[in-house]
C-alpha cells in the first residue's frame, strides 16, 4: 500500500505540473495576442489621424489658395473701378467747328488750322502787333499774305500786293482793326480749319501754302472798304 500510495501522488503531481505550464502558457498568449490588438489599434489610430491630418492640410491649403485667388480678383476688379472712374486723356479733334487755342495747352493749339509750329506762329503774331501798336506800315505790310481779301457787310476787296496794302493802310487797319488785334490775348485765340481769328472775326491769319513756316494775315472783316 505505501507503494502504489506514493505512485498516486506523483502521478497526481505531474497531472499539477502540467496543468500549471497548460495555464501559464494560455495566459502568456491571450497576453500577447492582447498586445497585439492594442498594436493594431494604436497603428491603425495613428494611420487614421495621419489621414485626417492630410486631408484637414489639404482642405487648409485649398482655403488658402482659395483666399488668395478671391484677394487676387478683388485687387484685379480695384484696378479696373480705378481705370474706369479714371478719366482718359482728350484725343486729338479732328473737328472743323472752332475752338479757343487755350482749351489744349498740353498739345499744338493750332494744329488744327495746318500749323505745325506754334511757338513760331506765336512769334509772328506778337511781331504784328507790336508793329501793329507802333503804326509800323512796313513791317506790317510783311505780315499780310497776298493776296489779301478785305471784306465788308456790302462787297470785297482783293489786295494784290505790298504796295496796294501800304497805299490803303488806314482804310484797311481801321481803329476797329487795331485795337482788336492789339488787345487780343494769345490764349484766347480761336481756332478752326480755316485758320486763326482775331477778335470777334476782324483778322483771320494762317501759314502760307508754300511755306509752312511763315504765317500772316490772309482776310480782314470791316463794315466799310474804301474803293
Amino acid at each position: 500500500m505505501p507503494k502504489n500510495h506514493e505512485f498516486g501522488n506523483q502521478k497526481m503531481s505531474r497531472r499539477l505540473s502540467l496543468t500549471a505550464i497548460l495555464l501559464t502558457l494560455t495566459f502568456v498568449a491571450l497576453t500577447g495576442c492582447g498586445q497585439d490588438k492594442n498594436a493594431e489599434t494604436i497603428d491603425t489610430g495613428s494611420s487614421t489621424s495621419v489621414i485626417e491630418n492630410g486631408a484637414g492640410g489639404n482642405r487648409s491649403g485649398s482655403a488658402q489658395s482659395d483666399k488668395a485667388a478671391k484677394e487676387s480678383e478683388s485687387a484685379e476688379n480695384s484696378d479696373t473701378d480705378a481705370q474706369k472712374s479714371t478719366p482718359s486723356a482728350p484725343a486729338a479733334s479732328s473737328d472743323t467747328s472752332s475752338s479757343p487755342a487755350a482749351s489744349n495747352p498740353s498739345q499744338n493749339p493750332f494744329e488744327v488750322a495746318g500749323i505745325q509750329d506754334p511757338k513760331a506762329f506765336l512769334n509772328t503774331f506778337k511781331a504784328l502787333q507790336k508793329a501793329v501798336a507802333d503804326n509800323d506800315k512796313e513791317k506790317v505790310a510783311n505780315y499780310i499774305l497776298y493776296p489779301l481779301r478785305v471784306n465788308d457787310s456790302e462787297k470785297s476787296l482783293t489786295i494784290p500786293n505790298k504796295k496796294d496794302f501800304m497805299a490803303k493802310y488806314d482804310q484797311i487797319f481801321t481803329d476797329a482793326i487795331r485795337e482788336a488785334l492789339v488787345n487780343q490775348k494769345t490764349d484766347d485765340l480761336f481756332v478752326n480749319y480755316q485758320g486763326v481769328m482775331v477778335g470777334s472775326g476782324e483778322l483771320w491769319l494762317r501759314r502760307a501754302t508754300d511755306n509752312p513756316k511763315l504765317f500772316g494775315v490772309f482776310s480782314i472783316n470791316l463794315e466799310t472798304v474804301a474803293n
